[in-house]
């Protein structure tokens, strides 16, 4: 079953794969078209349409049903300028030539006996006013035409979700379509799970393979960022503390810390050891260092910066630590976890023996490449040749840690016990240090702004990998991580729907 999320992103990533919206579209009116054709139901057929992609559906429908043979009358409910979506525009356009039995009027121009009327003479009437892009209650026309297709005594068909129930929650308002008869697109949506009406559902195939749904695409970003809000405040937007660096790894805990400020978060805080902390300051003003004392993360040097986790939205741990930080890791996610703080733990972080641990709540990442993971879980990754056992073993683990993880490697697979997917948009040139660092750093931005673990994690994977694509096509293979990181705000702006709304 699917959320509204969750169909708009498959959507997204289809036609990401090659496979076009007017492609579904056609396959959504093949079914909607050969179902009545076997109902014997073809003589008249009433179709009342929105402004939208469901209104599409509609209109190739009506095309289908004519070279059936069908007399078709479509009704929209709104000026035809005013059909949103380009496909549906499409469609219509298509279906305006196809005048010997197909009749196009604007309802508001007929009266409720005379729509009546119509119905009365059909043998199908089909609802194709509003499908996932419910908001609130039905008013004006649509409020109107739904009334009247209830009072239909032919049979009524609704495209994908009865208008006016919503497509994820099932909630409905004053005003809904109540169809004998549901022909929903590629998948069962949660909302139909509890309708307040007896009706049949039919789940129809609209071409999309379950590559579609098992490779991250576009739609798994693209659906994730919201608006940012134009009155928030700094700290609104996220804040991420690091957990990171020694002696020896300084550059770790600055790519991770660049990585989260580059996703959007309003504050980084980057918690270092005294010895390396005036080179993080040196590289940018952007981060705020807190260091401690002791060469190595301890209790100590974690507890002092309690108030800082306790107002952060995400702590990334691990990037550069080095060993012997067994106590002070466990230190940090205690604290963490006390004030149910999401965490994200990559490298060093993930060979303590407190990650081997199942965690009490499920907002953690772990980002192991194919060696930590071995040290995490005491078993060998499979080759990618063996890409299902390889899967199995990630969904095991998740599952028994009660995490999220993001096992790296030129195909990323990400799971949190019960699902999967697989990230393709790595590339070979990736290999060099400090691009998990960046990956960590996402995640941890991602999750700051989002509140999202599961969705969070795919769309790091993917944007780090087009970030290495976008590089590896200026540099060739001599990027290396401070590369990526100059890539992420512009692979994010294309995503943000507070430039592209």
């Amino acid at each position: 079953m699917l959320t509204l999320e969750e169909i708009l992103a498959i959507e997204e990533n289809a036609v990401e794969f090659g496979i076009s919206r007017l492609m579904m579209m056609e396959n959504a009116a093949s079914n909607i078209s050969n179902y009545i054709k076997s109902k014997g139901l073809l003589k008249k057929i009433v179709i009342l349409a929105g402004t939208g992609n469901k209104a599409g559906d509609g209109f190739a429908t009506a095309r289908q049903l004519a070279y059936f043979g069908s007399k078709v009358t479509v009704f929209l409910s709104d000026k035809e300028e005013n059909i949103k979506a380009y496909e549906a525009s499409e469609n219509l356009r298509i279906l305006k030539k196809v005048n010997l039995n197909v009749k196009i009027f604007n309802s508001r121009d007929f009266s409720d006996d005379e729509i009546l009327s119509e119905l009365k003479d059909a043998n199908v009437v089909i609802d194709a006013l509003i499908g996932t892009g419910i908001k609130g209650e039905l008013r004006g026309e649509i409020a109107r035409l739904v009334n009247l297709f209830n009072h239909a005594e032919c049979l009524k068909i609704s495209i994908d979700i009865p208008t006016g129930i919503d497509p994820t929650t099932g909630t409905y308002g004053k005003i809904y379509a109540k169809p004998d008869v549901i022909i929903t697109m590629h998948k069962i949506k949660k909302g139909l799970t509890n309708l307040p009406f007896k009706s049949e559902i039919i789940v129809a195939n609209i071409g999309i393979p379950h590559e579609v749904e098992i490779f991250v695409g576009r739609g798994d970003i693209k659906y994730l960022i919201k608006p940012r809000e134009p009155y928030s405040k700094k700290g609104d937007n996220g804040v991420v503390v690091v957990i990171g660096g020694s002696s020896l790894y300084h550059g770790a805990p600055i790519f991770t810390s660049l990585a989260a400020s580059r996703s959007g978060v309003d504050l980084v805080y980057t918690v270092a050891p005294n010895s390396i902390a005036n080179s993080i300051r040196s590289i940018t003003p952007d981060l705020i260092v807190l260091s401690y004392n002791e060469e190595s993360l301890t209790p100590n040097s974690i507890e002092k910066y309690e108030k800082f986790i306790k107002k952060a939205d995400c702590i990334a741990i691990g990037p550069g630590l080095g060993t012997e930080v067994e106590e002070g890791v466990r230190k940090a996610i205690e604290i963490a976890e006390k004030y149910n703080k999401p965490l994200v733990l990559d490298a060093d972080a993930l060979k303590t023996q407190i990650a081997k641990e199942k965690h009490k709540n499920s907002s953690c990442i772990y980002t192991p490449h194919a060696g930590e993971f071995k040290i995490l879980t005491s078993e060998e990754p499979a080759s990618l040749d063996n890409l299902e056992k390889r899967i199995e073993q990630v969904k095991y683990h998740a599952e028994r840690l009660n995490v999220v993880i993001l096992l790296k490697g030129h195909y990323d697979i990400i799971s949190d016990g019960k699902r999967y997917k697989i990230n393709r948009t790595g590339i070979q040139s990736m290999t060099v240090g400090g691009t998990g660092d960046v990956l960590t750093g996402l995640c941890a931005g991602l999750v700051a702004r989002t509140k999202k673990i599961y969705e969070s994690a795919l769309a790091s994977a993917y944007i780090n990998g087009v970030a290495g694509r976008r590089a590896t096509e200026k540099y060739g293979n001599q990027i290396n991580a401070s590369d990526l990181i100059k890539e992420i705000p512009v692979i994010l702006k294309e995503f943000d729907p507070t430039y592209n709304i």
